[in-house]
């Protein structure tokens, strides 16, 4: 489907708002105050979705979550390994290095941020929207993007040809950047833009 212009302002205030509740419950978790600002959205179509995202054989710490209700679909939040190390050392308050690949303490503490970043994004969604959705049980894969995805796409269900991406920064530990992703499934983001009046 095609998403105007004013339907793009309303989709980035939703992200501004995500990312309002995510900065609030990480400045919690930290225990130090976090600040997330959201430089751009998009609404692309499937196909670009990869160019977008970059080399896929790039390794990322990406965080899924299947999103039910009236308007499911995917939700991905996924961080470059670097950005991904920042945050767990931040949260262990350490400098020392941590093994994204084999810590499971390391990578149990991503989920979570993950979980967070992306049930914020979600929750703005129901709340401009008004429909009602529900974040599954986030999984986590610290791989190279392109395989990543692939997995992601390839599970049960048809998506919409219309992928909606937030890019997202974080201030009060050194910088960190990531992308949300909401690949909704066929007809569910009709739906919330409906919901939300534009």
């Amino acid at each position: 489907m095609k998403v105007t212009q004013f339907q793009l302002d309303a989709l980035r205030e939703i992200g501004n708002v995500g990312s309002g509740h995510a900065a609030t419950a990480l400045s919690t978790l930290l225990q130090r105050r976090i600040d997330m600002s959201v430089p751009e959205v998009w609404a692309v179509e499937f196909e670009q979705v990869s160019a977008i995202v970059g080399q896929l054989d790039t390794p990322q710490a990406v965080i899924y979550v299947k999103v039910e209700g009236e308007a499911s679909g995917k939700a991905v939040f996924f961080f470059p390994v670097e950005s991904a190390e920042i945050v767990v050392q931040a949260l262990f308050g350490t400098s020392e290095p941590m093994d994204l690949y084999s810590d499971e303490m390391a990578q149990s503490a991503l989920k979570e941020v993950g979980n967070i970043l992306v049930s914020s994004f979600i929750m703005a969604l129901t709340q401009f929207s008004g429909i009602p959705l529900q974040p599954s049980v986030p999984a986590l894969a610290v791989d190279m993007i392109g395989a990543s995805l692939d997995a992601i796409f390839l599970e049960e269900g048809v998506l919409d040809d219309t992928v909606l991406f937030i890019d997202t920064q974080l201030t009060g530990i050194p910088k960190i950047e990531g992308q949300f992703i909401f690949l909704p499934d066929d007809g569910s983001l009709n739906k919330l833009l409906e919901a939300m009046g534009v």
